[in-house]
């Protein structure tokens, strides 16, 4: 086909796509022979010079996203191949995002791909980082501190086979979550030092983050259902039975929405911040749905794997993440997202060839 010819013929299917489209979202179903879009920049920056290519087989084809993200790439093999979708900048040189990558089936590519795309780097937006800028490899956020260990993010896949990974969280309407004593199931009595003591490092890790994330509750008020846990406290529990371990946190999920949490302190760490700096803030971020790391000094840092990174509070490192996940979640409800981590890795694993793209 000549280059002309194939120009007016991609022209005349972005009109057709453009006047079609619901304002502000790519449209619901695909053109025949088209696949269509949308990226999303994770960060709020913007998508100038970033490049949709698509190969099927030996053939390839490439289109630049409007200044919305939106883009309608030619197919170039038959209606039975699958497609490699790559999101990239047109110049490696100025990359700002991740790279994604997609490997779509026949029925998947007649849909519309909603890709969130993942920074390289994050601006912290609030607290005691604000305006610091972090570099955020997401590769690192997945580093395991040991072979079979999860990283400060965790690998959750969504259900249905359809490859599509998410980031576990709370529900953002759920905060700030509450968070209660449960003087009841506690081993020993907990007293208002303890109370102090807890609340002391939680205050100062909201300060860090620049967020409310807590709030006391009453236990009563908080009571666990014979169904599972209420869903949105974070229950305290003082443990005698902890000896050697000066903490425990965990988050219980439904999907990839946390539930509740529970925490298990052993009081004479708890009071001893000599004992384990930072005991409660480690806790509180496993609570929050994220992992230990030994990929740069943090409050979650795992101590038995690399006690030299162990802060006593969270990081910019830390928070940076912390932001970005939130980000990541918030961008795929609010504007029905498909892809994000999940094409960011399979980018990181397998690094797009200079022949891929067709000009």
């Amino acid at each position: 086909m000549a280059a002309t010819t194939w120009i007016a013929r991609i022209l005349s299917l972005l009109a057709v796509f453009a006047a079609t489209a619901t304002p502000g979202r790519a449209q619901a179903q695909a053109l025949p022979g088209v696949l269509a879009g949308r990226v999303i920049a994770a960060g709020g920056g913007g998508v100038r010079g970033v490049r949709v290519f698509a190969r099927m087989g030996a053939l390839a084809d490439s289109v630049d996203v409007d200044s919305a993200g939106a883009f309608a790439v030619m197919l170039p093999g038959s209606a039975t191949d699958s497609v490699e979708l790559w999101v990239d900048a047109a110049e490696p040189a100025a990359r700002v995002f991740q790279p994604a990558r997609l490997r779509l089936g026949p029925r998947e590519s007649a849909r519309e791909q909603e890709i969130v795309l993942v920074p390289l780097r994050w601006t912290i937006r609030a607290g005691r980082y604000a305006s610091h800028v972090v570099e955020v490899p997401l590769a690192r956020a997945f580093a395991g501190a040991c072979a079979g260990c999860t990283g400060f993010f965790r690998h959750f896949a969504l259900p249905s086979g359809s490859g599509r990974t998410s980031l576990r969280g709370w529900p953002a309407e759920r905060f700030p979550l509450r968070v209660a004593f449960d003087r009841d199931w506690s081993g020993e009595p907990v007293t208002a030092r303890d109370s102090a003591a807890f609340w002391r490092e939680a205050e100062e890790l909201e300060e860090t983050l620049g967020a409310d994330v807590f709030r006391p509750a009453n236990f009563p008020d908080a009571v666990p259902r014979e169904s599972g846990g209420p869903d949105d406290v974070i229950l305290v529990w003082i443990d005698p039975r902890m000896r050697g371990i000066s903490g425990l946190g965990t988050a219980v999920s439904n999907g990839d929405d946390i539930e509740y949490g529970d925490l298990r302190l052993n009081r004479g760490a708890l009071r001893e911040t000599a004992v384990d700096p930072g005991l409660v803030a480690h806790e509180l971020v496993h609570t929050l749905g994220f992992g230990h790391t030994c990929a740069w000094r943090s409050v979650a840092a795992d101590v038995r794997r690399c006690p030299q990174l162990r802060a006593p509070t969270a990081t910019a490192e830390d928070v940076a993440y912390v932001q970005l996940a939130a980000e990541i979640r918030a961008l795929l409800r609010d504007h029905r997202g498909r892809w994000a981590v999940e094409a960011a890795l399979a980018a990181i694993e397998t690094p797009r060839t200079g022949g891929l793209a067709v000009r």
